[in-house]
């Protein structure tokens, strides 16, 4: 093995993992706004009870704060450094 080479190693893992977890965010709050979008829509054509057209609405509102921190994980996520190694 060469010298610095497990660190080599283990910081290709961290991009692969950071790398994977980023699209996976991605796609997440993808699918949250898609999702919100279509329940705003729906909530707005009244096509049920005033009381559950509501409801929709709150909880569209709870998916556009859920994807905004999502979209806030995804930031923190790219500029995630490799760790120092420990001495």
């Amino acid at each position: 093995m060469r010298p610095g080479s497990e660190i080599n190693s283990e910081r290709d893992f961290f991009e692969i993992d950071r790398s994977v977890l980023i699209r996976q965010v991605k796609a997440l709050r993808i699918t949250v706004r898609r999702a919100l979008t279509e329940i705003e829509m729906i909530a707005a054509e009244n096509v049920f009870d005033k009381r559950l057209s509501a409801k929709l609405t709150r909880k569209a509102r709870e998916l556009s704060r859920m994807a905004e921190r999502l979209e806030v994980l995804s930031k923190v996520l790219t500029r995630a450094k490799f760790p120092k190694p420990k001495k």
